[in-house]
Parts: C-alpha cells; sequence; structure tokens
C-alpha cells in the first residue's frame, strides 16, 4: 500500500511538474512572438519616418522642377530624363506633383537586395479640389450665395425650395460670421440656439416629439468661426428645421430623404452636400483635380441666370463632364507637347485661355461661348498650399500607415491632420 501511494504520489508530482513546465515554455514562446513583434514594430515605425522625410523632400522642392516638354524651343528626351533621375532620385515625382497629378513613389525597399527587410510607400496629392466652406460667407467672397446656390440646386433641392434654401444659406452664414447678428428671417445665433438647447433639456423624457426631433443636434453656443469639421454643419439651424417643421442634416450632408416625415409624394430626395465641401483651401477648385460634380457647382459653368431649372443643372452636369474629359486625354503621361495645338493638347490646363480653348472645341460644334467669364475667378489650375500625404511601412507582415493633411508654406511642411493606422 505504501509503495502505491508513493507511485500516485510520483506521478501527480510529474504531472504537476509537466504543466508548470508546458505553461514556462508557452509563457517563454508568447514572449519571444511579443518581443519580435514590437520589434519589427519599432522597424516598421522607422519605415513611415523614412517616408515622412521622404514626403518633405517633395513637397518643399516641387515648385523647382522642370515639367519635361516636346515640340517648341524646349525639348526633353527620355536621356534626360534619365540624367536628372541621376541627380534627383524623387525627379518624377515631382513632377507629377507639379503637373497637378497624383505623387506615388511605390513600395520603396530599404534594401534593394533584401525586399523583406521592409518597404515604405509614400503618396502625395493635391487636395483643393473642392470649394472651402469656410470662404463661403459674406465676410470671405462677395458672391457666396451663388455658389451654395448651385450645390443645393445640383444636390437635389427643387427649383421651387427657395426658402428652404435660404434657410440653409443663412443660418451657416450666422454659423460662420464672427457677429451676433441674425441674417435674414431664417437665420440664428446664440439667443436662438440656446434657447433650443435649453427645449430639447426640457424634452429629453419625449424623444418622439417635434421639439427633441428638431434640437437634438444644437449647441448652446454659435460657433462665430470657422469650423474644423463638417460634421459640425449637423448643429445649424436650416439642418435641421424649415418652416417650424424637422428635416434630417444627415440627409442634407450625406444624402437620403430630406423630411422623411412628409407623405410620400411630397419627400425630397438628395444625395448630400459634402461631396461639395473641404475646411482648407484658397477659396478656388483646381480644375485640374477637381471631380465633374464639383465643377458643375462653378459660377459659369453653372448658368442659371437667376432660374433654378433643370436645364442649368443638366448643362452645368455635361459641360463639367467635358472638362474632364479633356483634361483626361493623356493623363499621366511625363512628357507635355506644348507645340500642339489647343485641340491636341493633352493633360493639365495650364490657364484660363487654354482650358476655354480646349473645351469649347471639345463641345462646340458651331459658335458660341460655353464658359462664361465668371468662372475664371474661382478656378485655380496648380497645387497650392494643401496637400494628402499617406505613408506606409511594411516589414515581415506588419504595417503601418500615417494619413496626414499639410500645409506647405514658407519653405516649411505643417502638419494640420494625422491619423495612424486610420
Amino acid at each position: 500500500m505504501k509503495r502505491g501511494s508513493a507511485l500516485v504520489s510520483v506521478i501527480w508530482t510529474l504531472a504537476v511538474l509537466s504543466i508548470l513546465i508546458a505553461s514556462y515554455a508557452m509563457d517563454a514562446h508568447l514572449q519571444t512572438r511579443i518581443n519580435l513583434y514590437l520589434r519589427e514594430r519599432v522597424h516598421v515605425d522607422h519605415l513611415t519616418d523614412a517616408g515622412i522625410a521622404i514626403a518633405e523632400v517633395i513637397l518643399l522642392d516641387y515648385q523647382n522642377v522642370t515639367v519635361p516638354t516636346e515640340g517648341g524651343n524646349e525639348t526633353t528626351t527620355e536621356s534626360d530624363i534619365e540624367e536628372k533621375l541621376e541627380d534627383d532620385r524623387w525627379y518624377l515625382e515631382k513632377v507629377a506633383l507639379k503637373d497637378n497629378r497624383e505623387c506615388d513613389t511605390g513600395a520603396i525597399p530599404v534594401d534593394a537586395l533584401d525586399r523583406e527587410n521592409g518597404t515604405v510607400t509614400v503618396k502625395i496629392k493635391p487636395i483643393e479640389s473642392k470649394w472651402n466652406i469656410n470662404r463661403l460667407y459674406a465676410g470671405g467672397d462677395a458672391n457666396y450665395d451663388k455658389i451654395w446656390e448651385a450645390i443645393l440646386v445640383a444636390s437635389g433641392i427643387p427649383q421651387d425650395e427657395e426658402e428652404l434654401i435660404e434657410s440653409i444659406v443663412a443660418s451657416w452664414c450666422d454659423w460662420r460670421d464672427p457677429d451676433e447678428s441674425t441674417t435674414g428671417e431664417y437665420g440664428a445665433e446664440t439667443e436662438f440656439y440656446s434657447q433650443a438647447y435649453e427645449d430639447y433639456q426640457r424634452n429629453l423624457d419625449r424623444p418622439d416629439s417635434k421639439e427633441a426631433q428638431m434640437y437634438k443636434n444644437y449647441r448652446a453656443k454659435c460657433r462665430n468661426g470657422e469650423i474644423t469639421d463638417l460634421d459640425e454643419l449637423k448643429c445649424l439651424r436650416g439642418f435641421n428645421e424649415f418652416d417650424d417643421n424637422p428635416i434630417s442634416a444627415d440627409a442634407l450632408l450625406d444624402g437620403g430623404i430630406l423630411n422623411p416625415d412628409e407623405k410620400e409624394e411630397n419627400q425630397i430626395r438628395v444625395k448630400g452636400i459634402r461631396r461639395y465641401f473641404s475646411i482648407f483651401g484658397s477659396g478656388k477648385v483646381n480644375v485640374n483635380i477637381a471631380d465633374a460634380d464639383t465643377l458643375a457647382t462653378v459660377p459659369g459653368i453653372f448658368q442659371s441666370d437667376g432660374n433654378r431649372d433643370d436645364e442649368a443643372v443638366t448643362n452645368a452636369a455635361d459641360l463639367a463632364e467635358a472638362i474632364v474629359q479633356c483634361r483626361q486625354m493623356g493623363e499621366g503621361e511625363v512628357v507635355r507637347d506644348k507645340s500642339a495645338s489647343a485641340s491636341d493638347a493633352t493633360g493639365s490646363y495650364s490657364d484660363w485661355n487654354d482650358l476655354q480653348t480646349r473645351v469649347q472645341e471639345a463641345v462646340n460644334t458651331g459658335s458660341g461661348e460655353y464658359l462664361q467669364q465668371e468662372a475664371e475667378q474661382y478656378l485655380s489650375y496648380a497645387p497650392d498650399k494643401y496637400f494628402e500625404v499617406t505613408i506606409t511601412g511594411t516589414a515581415m507582415g506588419i504595417s503601418h500607415s500615417i494619413k496626414a493633411t499639410v500645409l506647405v508654406q514658407d519653405s516649411k511642411v505643417r502638419y494640420i491632420r494625422w491619423q495612424e493606422d486610420p
């Protein structure tokens, strides 16, 4: 019996020791993997640091490069480009950026002989392809109302909803301008918002009430300055109510049914106005990178003549599409032929005359001016100050991404927004 008990004790002891040893082994294995991950993560972070340096080199010097051309008195051959690449590793990327195209370095290996050691990719693109909403008020642009009108009509608000349009624009102007003077009948300053906020607080126990629906997005105080996020538009009076009835701020900003509480035949479906706006930019739209939707809202392209009709929207959309199609002919090529006629020219527009001539030749079969002179003041043709930079470092199956909005000014790169692994 004693021998049997001793044997059982030995077996249990061995079992416990085995479990402890296995546990220690597992811990050691996990710790090794954690240490390996941390080491590689630090390595990947160093790759993104290198990407930041590359991006800044390109951004600070792209204005100094010469875009290669063919024809005329200046001719650039492929051998000339190869020679430039020997002097400047990032020459083509700088040319792309100066030529209004997205700059993409591709995956750059840290060690050319061992790509497994990690790569970094840098992408840079100008972002001034939309309206800077912070400039679209009386203190920023004298014709802000024309731009807002074009945007709201193009988004799907019917032509006979003039008061609704006025409500949206007036409430934005009061939210943006620095004073407490109410704009028109439908404007709203801090006095209105503070009262509405109090009304909402009193109706918290009645979430389905009209007051709760209209006032749920309101803040207690008007901004009276620049916004930093387009979602802030959901706080505006004109985005939440009209004529004492609630409307959908989400739909107005991102698309959907504007007045879901109305009968189906009276509902207004909009495609959302967020697509037209940015919080950065000079106040102009870069014709070489803007999409057709945004170009169709530029006064002079959108030609309503005071009439908010479907024909004006259709004509603007057709003209904007023609602008984009002419621009995309030959897009991505390094060489531009400056000796070509307007009808043969390809790629980015160089100035107003180039834009007007090429587009008119493309869409006009008779006579007449399709692009009105008014559009000239709202269009730009080259990157200005703001860019979106995306950097991705990858090694051993681990990646780290950085997405930043940068301002390039006075030979410095300033980071306005920064997201890691967005």
